[in-house]
């Protein structure tokens, strides 16, 4: 059986790392049978453990959510909301070691020149703090007979102030993000979310030839036991995930296409194998939103983003000496009702220039 603090990891929150847990254990907060217990204890089946992280110690640190005044893409806006390109290398919230220039401060800072803008900011003040995650949590009881590694729903998850935004990118994927500008707005923005009635499409260069011209990949995704910052695809206790995508160009040979005036032509040194380099544009779909959802899955189909070092074939190195330093993943495209008026917007923005290089401007 797995051990304790390695259960609870799996089954609290994300906003729970590890860290925590062990604190928690190590203060007398997490118990097995009624016993305190340490954190490599061995569990069994009929153990019930009980976490009380009410009382978790303070985390290190407090930040500071500033406005920053950093450059943004704003495609659309109203009174009720906006939507912002976001581009790569870019974290969309405050995290370790990204507490400033992420897109939130930079959000912040532009809503509080819009003139008129109702967002209420984190403790509706400029210096206000937002506590680290997991200070505040509920107890919870968990039983060992009802164990999966998939982490149940759980109002154990606090939300935290996100600024309004509604959705999130990984730092180095691009494109568009929805920002509500009042609470009823993101709630009402969520619900969409939730019920699916947001639509949001991607273009992403993959690596080889998909045989067919469309398809569906369903299959589970959930942490990966080993190294817990990675997803993969579980079929015992993963998360349901599907992504759906279809084929707009192939790419092979030594040419992918003229960009303007000149002619891009792939060197030797990207074949992949002995024979040329083949990679194929594709728009994808998401059913559900799970995190790293598309790298994860077309990974898993054998076909990996370009320049994807954790889910693909080759290192950060290999793919920054051909001038590819991140994954080429771009959120092109997103539709959805307004939330005041009820009217369907669609709402696109043109690929990045890195993207653009290799399939020669518009798709």
């Amino acid at each position: 059986m797995a051990r304790t603090y390695e259960c609870l990891a799996r089954h609290l929150p994300a906003s729970v790392s590890r860290s925590m847990i062990q604190r928690g254990i190590r203060g007398g907060l997490v118990s097995v049978d009624d016993h305190s217990v340490k954190a490599h204890y061995k569990l069994r089946r009929s153990d019930r453990v009980s976490a009380r992280f009410d009382h978790l110690p303070a985390a290190p640190r407090d930040v500071a959510v500033a406005a920053q005044e950093i450059p943004l893409e704003v495609v659309y806006e109203d009174d009720a909301l906006l939507v912002v390109n976001k581009p790569p290398g870019m974290v969309t919230h405050p995290a370790p070691g990204h507490w400033e220039g992420t897109l939130v401060n930079a959000v912040l800072w532009h809503l509080r020149q819009a003139r008129g803008s109702r967002l209420e900011a984190p403790g509706a003040a400029e210096g206000s703090r937002l506590k680290a995650q997991g200070n505040s949590l509920q107890p919870r009881t968990l039983n060992l007979e009802r164990f999966s590694d998939q982490p149940p729903a759980s109002s154990l998850e606090r939300p935290l102030a996100r600024a309004g935004i509604v959705h999130r990118l990984d730092k180095d994927t691009s494109g568009l993000l929805m920002v509500a500008k009042t609470p009823q707005v993101h709630t009402a923005l969520s619900k969409q979310l939730k019920a699916r009635l947001i639509r949001r499409r991607y273009l992403a260069l993959v690596e080889g030839h998909l045989p067919l011209e469309s398809g569906t990949i369903n299959a589970p995704i959930g942490r990966h036991q080993t190294h817990r910052k990675v997803m993969t695809v579980r079929h015992l206790g993963g998360r349901r995930a599907v992504t759906h995508y279809r084929v707009l160009r192939r790419f092979d040979g030594s040419r992918l296409e003229a960009v303007g005036s000149r002619e891009v032509t792939v060197p030797r040194a990207l074949s992949l194998e002995p024979r040329a380099f083949f990679c194929t544009l594709i728009e994808v779909s998401l059913e559900t939103g799970r995190t790293h959802q598309i790298r994860v899955h077309m990974a898993h189909l054998g076909h990996p983003i370009l320049g994807d070092p954790t889910y693909g074939r080759h290192p950060a190195g290999f793919w920054q000496s051909l001038g590819v330093n991140r994954q080429l993943l771009h959120a092109h495209r997103l539709s959805f009702q307004h939330p005041l008026s009820g009217r369907p917007l669609t709402i696109s923005v043109p690929v990045p220039e890195d993207l653009a290089r290799w399939i020669g401007g518009r798709p």
